[in-house]
């Protein structure tokens, strides 16, 4: 198992009231609630970072689409076909 580190965050007070109410109720502790939601968070802000990262590479490259092929592509993925 990793080494485990303690930090220190002001939350709103309601945030922690809602928190010990969902740890409460699924038998869990605040601690491994924010570690779950702090890794979920870190997860999700590395794939944005690495999917910036392939846009701007895709913009160097000159692979990009006007905005009307993105607008009519949606319109088809979107709306009812008649």
């Amino acid at each position: 198992m990793p080494k485990s580190v303690t930090l220190a965050a002001r939350v709103d007070a309601n945030l922690d009231a809602e928190l010990s109410r969902i740890a409460t109720a699924t038998g869990r502790s605040k601690s491994n609630l924010i570690n779950e939601a702090l890794s979920a968070f870190v997860a999700t802000e590395k794939q944005f970072l690495v999917a910036v990262e392939e846009g701007k590479q895709a913009l160097r490259e000159g692979r990009t689409l006007d905005h009307a092929t993105v607008v009519a592509a949606f319109d088809r993925l979107v709306l009812p076909q008649s």
